[in-house]
């Protein structure tokens, strides 16, 4: 990244770029910035030589403050889409999100989530149009937005249901899972015996997919 101030000045030690400034303080300092940078900040009378011998002495810092960050930054890039990790790449010159191999590059987090609302609709919609058809049970209104503590719930008697936007990031199988689970409530609103022979009627499985998010 450019630097925009001309005091502040490049210096290159083994294969890391530190940037340095000159003030009025009494002691050299280095802190690691929250873009990856390694900052210097040197009295007036230091000399650029004693700067390599300051890294030297430090390098079990510099090195450990680096692996920090760099694995701060790999977890907070992970993302996960249906069941798969991926890398999110920010990239401002794309006009949508695209999914590769094993990373997804978008022009920004808001597109991003865009994106994952867009396909939620998508994908919700067509697992309630298949199991409303198959079980006979009809909703009025569904709701995706994000949600702490629930992947799903249902109001049976005005028919809602909402859907965690979080959902996307479990598989296909998990996903259909959940919808059943709350479609089950529009005709039985607990936990009951009936429930659950409700689900293992439509879905045999159902306690398999249900491991999914419990790991």
């Amino acid at each position: 990244m450019a630097r925009q101030s001309s005091s502040i000045k490049e210096f290159f030690w083994n294969d890391w770029v530190f940037f340095y400034q000159k003030k009025s303080i009494k002691n050299l300092y280095l802190r690691l910035n929250e873009r990856g940078e390694f900052c210097l900040s040197l009295p007036y009378h230091y000399a650029l030589e004693d700067i390599e011998k300051f890294l030297i002495k430090n390098e079990d810092w510099i090195k450990k403050a680096w692996l920090d960050f760099q694995n701060k930054t790999n977890e907070a890039d992970q993302v996960y889409f249906l069941g798969k990790k991926y890398r999110l790449i920010l990239k401002e010159n794309l006009f949508k999100t695209k999914i590769l191999k094993n990373e997804i590059h978008t022009p920004s987090k808001l597109e991003f989530e865009s994106f994952l609302r867009k396909n939620s609709k998508i994908i919700f919609s067509f697992y309630l149009k298949r199991w409303t058809q198959k079980t006979g049970l009809f909703y009025t209104h569904l709701s995706i937005k994000k949600m702490k503590t629930r992947w799903g719930s249902c109001n049976h008697k005005k028919g809602y249901i909402n859907l965690n936007l979080k959902l996307l990031e479990k598989s296909l199988k998990a996903i259909e899972y959940v919808i059943l689970h709350e479609i089950a409530h529009l005709k039985y609103p607990n936990h009951s015996q009936e429930f659950y022979d409700f689900l293992a009627f439509y879905m045999k499985d159902f306690r398999q997919r249900e491991k999914e998010f419990k790991k």
